[in-house]
């Protein structure tokens, strides 16, 4: 059995574990409507990393397996109220007024 290393660097959030949408529905984080940023789909900037203890919704900025030696980040084109307005969309949740933050980690699996 061998252990997967994913490095990221996402501009979003850190998610609880448990959520509710707009109507009050736990959001299942499974559902396959989710698949598309789960599994990193073609064309997809957006990326949910899902895990037992955590979760992380955001524009995917970066990953690699093997680390970074220099990676440049493009802060200007990093858009708060963009990232805001998807978070919105994908959780069917109004209001996020949040601020996003710059997330640098590592998932293993």
């Amino acid at each position: 059995m061998s252990i997967d290393r994913t490095d990221y660097i996402v501009y979003g959030w850190k998610l609880p574990l448990n959520m509710v949408d707009g109507d009050g529905n736990d959001i299942n984080f499974w559902d396959d409507k989710f698949l598309p940023y789960i599994e990193g789909h073609q064309g997809e900037e957006y990326t949910i990393i899902r895990d037992d203890d955590f979760m992380v919704f955001g524009k995917l900025i970066a990953c690699d397996n093997d680390g970074w030696m220099v990676t440049h980040l493009p802060f200007k084109k990093l858009n708060p109220k963009e990232v805001i307005n998807k978070y919105n969309e994908v959780f069917g949740i109004e209001g996020n007024g949040a601020e996003p933050y710059l997330f640098i980690f590592t998932h293993w699996s």
